[in-house]
């Protein structure tokens, strides 16, 4: 079901507002247009590709590409956020490194490890992209000991860290909508560990194995 940018943005604005409070930064991402089948975002003629920050619309600029950072466009100025997500249907992006890293999961590994985590009573906030792919919002962890590392890259996981970024619900890709599957509210903001979202990696490669991706 394709939802048209004027009716998400009030969704987008106001999920931006939220995070911001929360004392998350966000940043505006480039939305995906289902009519020209691309990403837009507040340069009429940019020519980059894929999701991407972007910023406000820029008095005068004849660029045709965002040469915007993350960290650049990032604001947990309320003002700001309204601001912003007032003049475009931005996706929502959250620079990772600052008060969250995320963990990206394929689906059936991300099964697992959810399981672990639930059992613990140490699920944090967790997103779905439409091709069933998984994020753990975790606390900031910094970068891994070699072993944290190696784990997840032999389970065909990325940590998002410093210098990265994800995009948080409700923001529409051009695969479909990033939903939660349990919201920030829903753990009142709390972020378990990397430490423990790796242990729930490791007890879950003892279980049985899920189901084929």
């Amino acid at each position: 079901m394709r939802v048209p940018r004027y009716r998400l943005r009030p969704r987008l604005a106001a999920a931006a507002h939220d995070y911001a409070a929360a004392g998350w930064p966000v940043a505006p991402g480039a939305w995906w247009d289902p009519s020209d089948e691309r990403y837009r975002c507040a340069q009429p003629d940019c020519v980059t590709h894929g999701l991407h920050p972007t910023g406000p619309d820029p008095a005068g600029s004849i660029a045709r590409r965002c040469q915007v950072t993350v960290t650049q466009a990032c604001t947990r100025d309320l003002d700001a956020v309204a601001d912003r997500w007032s003049q475009h249907p931005f996706s929502v992006l959250l620079p990772t490194g600052d008060s969250a890293d995320a963990v990206e999961f394929r689906p059936a590994t991300a099964r697992r490890v959810q399981a672990v985590l639930a059992a613990y009573e140490q699920l944090g906030p967790t997103a779905t992209f439409a091709d069933g792919r998984v994020l753990l919002l975790v606390a900031v962890a910094g970068p891994l000991d070699a072993g944290a590392d190696a784990e997840l890259s032999r389970a065909g996981a990325l940590h998002h860290s410093g210098g990265s970024w994800v995009p948080l619900p409700p923001s529409r890709l051009a695969a479909g909508p990033i939903s939660w599957t349990r919201s920030p509210h829903a753990t009142h903001w709390r972020l378990p560990t990397l430490r423990s979202v790796v242990g729930a990696l490791r007890r879950s490669s003892l279980a049985p194995p899920a189901d084929a991706i």
